[in-house]
Protein backbone atom coordinates (compact mmCIF):
# COMPACT_ATOMS: atom_id res chain seq x y z
CA UNK A 1 0.00 0.00 0.00
CA UNK A 2 1.21 3.55 -1.13
CA UNK A 3 2.43 6.13 1.80
CA UNK A 4 -0.09 8.85 1.49
CA UNK A 5 1.07 12.36 0.75
CA UNK A 6 1.67 15.18 3.29
CA UNK A 7 -1.86 17.71 3.10
CA UNK A 8 -3.63 14.65 1.43
CA UNK A 9 -7.40 14.07 2.74
CA UNK A 10 -7.40 10.51 4.12
CA UNK A 11 -10.20 8.64 5.63
CA UNK A 12 -9.79 7.36 9.17
CA UNK A 13 -12.72 4.02 9.97
CA UNK A 14 -13.71 2.51 12.74
CA UNK A 15 -14.65 -1.15 11.77
CA UNK A 16 -16.71 -2.72 14.47
CA UNK A 17 -17.32 -6.97 13.61
CA UNK A 18 -16.65 -6.26 10.23
CA UNK A 19 -18.63 -3.48 9.37
CA UNK A 20 -17.55 0.68 9.33
CA UNK A 21 -19.17 2.04 12.70
CA UNK A 22 -17.38 5.48 12.15
CA UNK A 23 -15.87 7.86 9.65
CA UNK A 24 -13.81 11.48 9.48
CA UNK A 25 -11.99 12.71 7.39
CA UNK A 26 -7.69 13.71 8.53
CA UNK A 27 -5.21 15.55 6.63
CA UNK A 28 -1.88 14.05 6.22
CA UNK A 29 1.05 15.91 8.38
CA UNK A 30 3.65 12.59 7.76
CA UNK A 31 3.61 9.25 6.40
CA UNK A 32 6.63 7.71 6.92
CA UNK A 33 7.50 4.16 7.45
CA UNK A 34 7.54 4.31 11.05
CA UNK A 35 4.95 7.22 11.71
CA UNK A 36 1.56 7.91 10.53
CA UNK A 37 0.59 11.51 11.82
CA UNK A 38 -3.00 12.89 11.25
CA UNK A 39 -4.58 16.07 12.02
CA UNK A 40 -8.47 15.94 12.99
CA UNK A 41 -9.45 20.01 11.43
CA UNK A 42 -11.49 21.96 13.47
CA UNK A 43 -15.47 21.39 12.06
CA UNK A 44 -14.28 17.81 10.53
CA UNK A 45 -17.51 16.03 10.13
CA UNK A 46 -17.89 12.69 12.08
CA UNK A 47 -20.21 9.79 10.26
CA UNK A 48 -21.60 7.00 11.73
CA UNK A 49 -23.19 4.51 9.45
CA UNK A 50 -26.24 2.31 10.71
CA UNK A 51 -24.30 -0.42 13.02
CA UNK A 52 -26.23 -3.38 15.08
CA UNK A 53 -24.03 -1.67 18.36
CA UNK A 54 -24.15 2.50 18.24
CA UNK A 55 -21.39 4.40 18.46
CA UNK A 56 -21.98 6.57 21.46
CA UNK A 57 -20.94 9.47 19.67
CA UNK A 58 -23.46 9.21 17.67
CA UNK A 59 -25.60 12.25 18.69
CA UNK A 60 -26.68 15.62 16.71
CA UNK A 61 -24.10 17.63 18.87
CA UNK A 62 -20.94 15.19 17.86
CA UNK A 63 -21.34 15.53 14.54
CA UNK A 64 -18.64 17.90 14.13
CA UNK A 65 -15.26 18.20 15.36
CA UNK A 66 -14.21 20.93 18.30
CA UNK A 67 -11.67 22.74 19.58
CA UNK A 68 -8.75 23.25 17.99
CA UNK A 69 -8.44 20.27 16.13
CA UNK A 70 -6.39 17.19 17.28
CA UNK A 71 -3.34 15.67 15.76
CA UNK A 72 -3.09 11.84 15.75
CA UNK A 73 0.68 9.56 16.06
CA UNK A 74 0.52 6.13 14.85
CA UNK A 75 3.02 3.63 14.61
CA UNK A 76 2.97 0.16 13.03
CA UNK A 77 1.41 -2.12 14.95
CA UNK A 78 0.71 -0.33 18.33
CA UNK A 79 -2.72 -0.74 19.49
CA UNK A 80 -3.12 2.95 20.25
CA UNK A 81 -2.54 6.18 19.04
CA UNK A 82 -0.98 9.27 20.62
CA UNK A 83 -3.15 12.88 20.18
CA UNK A 84 -2.61 15.89 20.98
CA UNK A 85 -4.63 18.28 22.30
CA UNK A 86 -4.96 22.46 22.44
CA UNK A 87 -7.11 24.61 24.62
CA UNK A 88 -8.10 28.39 25.45
CA UNK A 89 -7.70 31.36 22.51
CA UNK A 90 -3.95 31.45 22.46
CA UNK A 91 -3.88 27.35 21.61
CA UNK A 92 -1.74 26.38 23.88
CA UNK A 93 -0.82 22.79 24.38
CA UNK A 94 -3.64 20.98 26.56
CA UNK A 95 -2.02 16.97 27.21
CA UNK A 96 -1.47 13.60 25.06
CA UNK A 97 -4.00 11.64 24.91
CA UNK A 98 -3.48 7.59 24.40
CA UNK A 99 -6.20 6.23 22.56
CA UNK A 100 -6.18 2.32 22.62
CA UNK A 101 -7.61 1.27 19.51
CA UNK A 102 -6.79 -1.50 17.29
CA UNK A 103 -3.77 -1.14 15.29
CA UNK A 104 -4.15 1.35 12.04
CA UNK A 105 -4.70 -0.63 8.59
CA UNK A 106 -4.21 1.08 5.58
CA UNK A 107 -6.48 0.97 2.61
CA UNK A 108 -6.72 3.12 -0.74
CA UNK A 109 -8.08 6.01 0.49
CA UNK A 110 -7.19 5.66 4.13
CA UNK A 111 -7.20 3.85 7.17
CA UNK A 112 -8.79 1.50 9.40
CA UNK A 113 -8.72 0.82 12.69
CA UNK A 114 -11.47 0.30 16.51
CA UNK A 115 -11.50 2.56 19.05
CA UNK A 116 -11.26 0.86 22.42
CA UNK A 117 -12.51 2.92 24.83
CA UNK A 118 -9.77 2.91 27.35
CA UNK A 119 -7.59 5.73 27.04
CA UNK A 120 -5.09 7.22 28.98
CA UNK A 121 -3.82 11.66 29.53
CA UNK A 122 -0.16 12.47 29.67
CA UNK A 123 -0.04 16.27 31.34
CA UNK A 124 3.16 18.30 30.37
CA UNK A 125 4.36 18.34 33.51
CA UNK A 126 4.50 14.17 33.51
CA UNK A 127 1.19 13.42 35.27
CA UNK A 128 -1.12 10.67 33.72
CA UNK A 129 -4.47 9.16 34.71
CA UNK A 130 -6.66 6.17 33.25
CA UNK A 131 -9.74 7.38 31.63
CA UNK A 132 -12.90 5.50 30.71
CA UNK A 133 -12.25 2.27 32.29
CA UNK A 134 -16.19 2.15 33.07
CA UNK A 135 -17.09 2.53 29.45
CA UNK A 136 -14.61 -0.13 28.05
CA UNK A 137 -15.81 -2.48 30.57
CA UNK A 138 -19.42 -1.72 29.86
CA UNK A 139 -18.12 -2.33 25.92
CA UNK A 140 -17.00 -5.48 26.90
CA UNK A 141 -20.04 -6.29 28.83
CA UNK A 142 -22.33 -5.25 25.78
CA UNK A 143 -20.39 -7.48 23.04
CA UNK A 144 -18.15 -5.25 21.45
CA UNK A 145 -15.16 -7.11 22.10
CA UNK A 146 -14.43 -10.91 22.87
CA UNK A 147 -13.24 -11.98 26.33
CA UNK A 148 -10.15 -12.96 24.18
CA UNK A 149 -10.00 -9.00 22.74
CA UNK A 150 -10.79 -7.28 26.28
CA UNK A 151 -8.08 -9.42 27.77
CA UNK A 152 -5.34 -8.22 24.52
CA UNK A 153 -7.00 -4.27 25.66
CA UNK A 154 -5.98 -4.68 29.29
CA UNK A 155 -2.53 -5.91 28.64
CA UNK A 156 -1.90 -2.94 26.13
CA UNK A 157 -3.04 -0.65 29.07
CA UNK A 158 -0.24 -2.24 31.45
CA UNK A 159 2.34 -1.52 28.81
CA UNK A 160 1.23 1.61 28.54
CA UNK A 161 0.83 2.29 32.38
CA UNK A 162 4.70 0.90 32.48
CA UNK A 163 6.04 3.42 29.56
CA UNK A 164 4.19 6.06 31.39
CA UNK A 165 5.48 5.84 34.88
CA UNK A 166 8.66 5.71 33.77
CA UNK A 167 8.75 8.76 31.77
CA UNK A 168 10.13 7.10 28.73
CA UNK A 169 7.72 8.13 25.63
CA UNK A 170 8.47 7.27 22.59
CA UNK A 171 6.97 10.08 20.75
CA UNK A 172 9.08 13.95 20.18
CA UNK A 173 7.78 16.57 22.30
CA UNK A 174 8.22 18.98 19.96
CA UNK A 175 5.38 17.69 18.20
CA UNK A 176 2.97 19.94 21.12
CA UNK A 177 4.45 23.02 18.77
CA UNK A 178 3.09 21.95 15.88
CA UNK A 179 0.43 24.15 14.17
CA UNK A 180 -1.62 23.01 10.84
CA UNK A 181 -0.10 25.14 7.81
CA UNK A 182 -2.39 28.15 7.08
CA UNK A 183 -3.27 26.93 3.75
CA UNK A 184 -5.41 24.66 5.50
CA UNK A 185 -7.58 26.71 7.25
Amino acid sequence: MRLFTPGEVVVRREVLHGKVWSEMPTRVVVDEPGLLAVFVEPGTRLTYPDHHHPHPWDKPARGFWRGHGKLMLHRPRDAYSVDLFWKGDDRQFGNYYLNLQAPYRRVEDGFETLDHALDYTLAPDGTWEQRDLDEFEEQVASGKYSAREAEAIRAEAVEIEKMLASGEIWWDTAWADWQPPAVWR
